[in-house]
């Protein structure tokens, strides 16, 4: 299988830095980037396995860079893995209204954030 190659887009670098190390050491790829803009051409420039996003970014919030994405028929099928700090269940059914494929709450507990990356790349990350 080829190695996986997944884009984290997390405004908090603490947060980003916490997750980029749990994924480079199961041997994934990580690519970072600290808010959307120019993201759509970035995607489709570095073509990543899976998208883990924040949905609170500074200039242009995850919903709509979700939205864009998925009316992108060449970055449609991307899964994009959200992140929230509110736990609220408006943010999580917008999430996946708007296309995303999970939606996750931080703080990120890192036994169900795994599994759900392994879910959604359909590999075992143990």
């Amino acid at each position: 299988m080829a190695e996986e190659k997944i884009l984290v887009v997390e405004d908090h670098p603490l947060n980003r830095e916490l997750v980029v190390a749990a994924l480079e050491a199961r041997g994934c790829t990580v690519l970072e980037a600290e808010n959307g803009l120019g993201l759509l051409e970035r995607v489709k420039a570095e073509r990543p396995t899976l998208i883990i996003m924040d949905l609170q970014l500074p200039g242009i919030d995850g919903f709509a860079l979700t939205r864009q994405l998925k009316r992108d028929a060449e970055t449609r099928d991307i899964p994009v893995l959200a992140v929230s700090a509110f736990a609220g269940s408006e943010d999580r059914i917008m999430a996946l209204k708007v296309g995303c494929a999970a939606s996750l709450t931080k703080p990120l507990d890192l036994l169900i954030f795994l599994e759900t990356v392994a879910r959604l790349l359909q590999r075992d990350l143990r």
